[in-house]
């Protein structure tokens, strides 16, 4: 799920949250006799975010925001708006609230209380940084200039990953994908500056342009630490790099991604590749004979093979630019303002769009997402409820339900096959609001002192921690994001679905909402998240999260074919002018929209049984889970943000969210009495995967 933020909710809404809830008000309607009757005072669709010049069956997103773009222009410190994004701020501003409370009282080292305020009051410190300037840094670039081969720079490149700073070789431990109950050593490609490989190939004059002015970006960081490094050398070697890799919809594909092969192996794919000396640094591996034996997953194997031909073309030097302007690139936000302010010029303003930097309480606010459990726990204790958490557990199980009914009606599967698809549904698992368990992070070493000294000290922490991980058991109840987040996941690897407690607020979750806008939004987000265990990757992934082939050749035959046919549909989507989505990098997600939306609106056919419920505003209930859903994606865009998110984003833009998944629901063409339009297809030839 795509997560960026919602309307600004009050503390007084959280409290009638927690006294009204969504399954009282499912409960209490299942036990009625069959009525007429809409569900009193319910809160519908504001009819003044329509545009009704548009015709619903003809551009489904326009006629249900219309009203709400010409209403919600993006503000200067944004490069989208949407509900998303308005949630999002309301949570910001809560978080603040409790942010200022604890920078200003006394805590126990190592409280969640302590972390937060201690990095919260040095990074608001804005006449220390500025009085430090970039000394911070100094002895980083120093260690550079007293670097005399390859070998001792990739040891060095190796030691400041624990310093949060990229270099061309990406190492981490994971679940593996194999043997989800075990870690595997992941390894892949990495190093470039710009957002991804793409803005590096394509020869166009705008991205030429582009080109230019991220050079000039280098240039005038470099010239900021008065560390002169030469943007053009290091430029072109960025470029090989990103000829060297895979593209992102190649990275997509789970089975490609999983090499497994022993240090050796992975050593010969580049031989002048310094990986020994490289590894050593981290800790990971012995040297000598051992290495025969050492296994790692390579998602990039043609990544090294083509990086020796780059370790020939440039000489040491400018590996060392390189390297210097990747550790200049990783402080842009930790030191002084004018550092941060360039950093924001070439990153935001050129790359996005955005007119204004965010206040300096969002940057530093933005910066806590290292300690995204202890955020989460000082959020949840003040703005949720475990009745909440309750009640979307029973919303689940209603979507699992409703994903079981649509197994067994698909024509397309075979029994053999939808055995296994029900076993591996039968066995999802998930996890609604926060940890049962928090988690203690109360040795990391937080002070007020240095903003800088601390966000190091953060990334050694956890880069450590991850690197550990590798001979511990898996721990299942690991949760990948903080509770205060606006966003859901899948986890493939743990067969789970996520939904934080920041998501579960209006218009997603609305206790004050009737049920068919509540099973459109937060049903249609739970059943998108249902859909990702069955998307065109998520697919390949077994009940137990290993990765596995559970269909026969017929199934998966159809399948493909399926997916196919969805990719070239949001192929032909244009964004602007000339400016397409890309369908098989969104492929995963546009299955999952459309496979959610599908599940809400039988979860609510289920839930509603034989009962009549009566229209609302005009809208009869079956339309008004096709509201609740498109209310969710109600946003404007800027033009700059939107060329960037098809090309690095899996998410669809938010349009096409709406227009692609009720193109192929023949539901939806019923619901609105349609019969053809520019935005739906003929009757009988609507993709029908799940």
């Amino acid at each position: 799920m795509d997560a960026k933020a919602l309307t600004e909710e009050t503390y007084h809404l959280i409290l009638i949250m927690k006294k009204i809830t969504l399954l009282s008000l499912l409960a209490v309607v299942a036990c009625q006799s069959p009525t007429n009757e809409a569900e009193p005072n319910a809160t519908a669709f504001a009819l003044d975010n329509l545009d009704t010049n548009a015709a619903a069956c003809e551009d489904f997103f326009q006629y249900t925001s219309g009203g709400w773009r010409e209403a919600n222009p993006i503000p200067e410190t944004e490069v989208r708006w949407g509900e998303f994004n308005k949630l999002a701020e309301a949570n910001k501003q809560k978080i603040k609230v409790l942010f200022e409370e604890v920078t200003k009282g006394s805590y126990e080292k190592g409280s969640d209380e302590q972390l937060i305020g201690d990095l919260v009051t040095s990074g608001m410190d804005s006449t220390s940084r500025n009085e430090r300037g970039t000394a911070e840094l100094s002895s980083y670039l120093e260690e550079v200039d007293q670097v005399v081969s390859l070998e001792e720079l990739f040891a060095l490149m190796a030691r400041n990953k624990f310093a949060g700073i990229s270099g061309p070789i990406s190492v981490y431990v994971s679940t593996d994908a194999k043997n989800s109950n075990a870690h595997a050593l992941y390894v892949g490609q990495s190093g470039i500056g710009l957002p991804d490989r793409d803005y590096y190939l394509k020869s166009d004059e705008e991205s030429a342009q582009l080109q230019q002015k991220y050079r000039d970006h280098i240039s005038a960081m470099g010239d900021l630490l008065e560390s002169p490094i030469d943007a053009q050398e290091i430029y072109e070697l960025e470029y090989a790099l990103a000829s060297a890799m895979k593209s992102r919809v190649e990275m997509r594909d789970a089975d490609a991604r999983y090499n497994l092969m022993t240090q050796v192996d992975w050593q010969n794919l580049a031989p002048s590749l310094p990986i020994e000396a490289f590894m050593a640094e981290l800790s990971l591996f012995a040297s000598g004979p051992e290495l025969a034996t050492e296994e790692v997953v390579n998602s990039s194997p043609e990544f090294y093979s083509r990086l020796e031909l780059v370790l020939a073309t440039f000489d040491l030097a400018v590996w060392k630019d390189y390297h210097k302007w990747h550790i200049i690139k990783g402080a842009s936000s930790a030191l002084n303002d004018a550092l941060e302010i360039q950093d924001f010029e070439f990153y935001q303003k050129t790359l996005n769009g955005k007119p204004k930097m965010n206040p300096r309480w969002k940057r530093v606010q933005g910066s806590t997402g290292m300690l995204g459990q202890q955020v989460g726990h000082l959020y949840v204790k003040r703005f949720f409820s475990e009745e909440s958490k309750a009640e979307v557990e029973q919303m689940v199980e209603n979507l699992r339900e409703a994903f079981r009914g649509r197994i067994d009606q698909l024509n397309w599967m075979t029994p053999e096959t939808k055995v296994k698809a029900r076993k591996k549904l039968d066995a999802f698992t998930y996890k609604i609001g926060y940890p049962d368990t928090w988690k203690d992070i109360s040795d990391l070493e937080i002070s007020k002192d240095s903003y800088f000294a601390n966000m190091k000290e953060m990334q050694h922490y956890f880069t450590k921690e991850n690197l550990q991980k590798l001979d511990q058991p898996v721990d299942k109840s690991e949760w990948g994001m903080g509770a205060h987040i606006v966003n859901a996941y899948y986890n493939p690897l743990n067969n789970e679905v996520v939904f934080p407690a920041g998501i579960l607020q209006p218009p997603f979750y609305n206790p004050d909402a009737d049920a068919a806008i509540n099973y459109g939004a937060i049903g249609g987000v739970i059943g998108h998240e249902f859909s990702h265990g069955f998307d065109d990757q998520g697919s390949k992934y077994g009940p137990d999260g290993n990765l596995e082939n559970w269909w026969t050749d017929q199934d998966k035959s159809q399948f493909d074919s399926l997916t196919e046919r969805l990719a070239s549909q949001y192929d032909a989507y244009e964004v602007l002018p000339d400016v397409h989505v890309n369908g098989h990098l969104t492929l995963g997600e546009n299955i999952a929209d459309l496979g959610g939306l599908t599940l809400a609106y039988y979860a609510y056919q289920n839930y509603k049984s034989t009962k009549e419920v009566a229209p609302v505003d005009g809208f009869t209930d079956d339309q008004r889970v096709f509201l609740g859903w498109a209310q969710v994606w109600q946003s404007n865009a800027r033009e700059e943000y939107l060329k960037n998110q098809v090309t690095t984003d899996p998410h669809s833009p938010a349009q096409f969210r709406v227009s692609g998944p009720v193109s192929n629901m023949p539901e939806f063409r019923e619901a609105f009495g349609c019969e053809s339009g520019n935005n739906l297809k003929e009757e009988g030839t609507e993709i029908i995967i799940w």
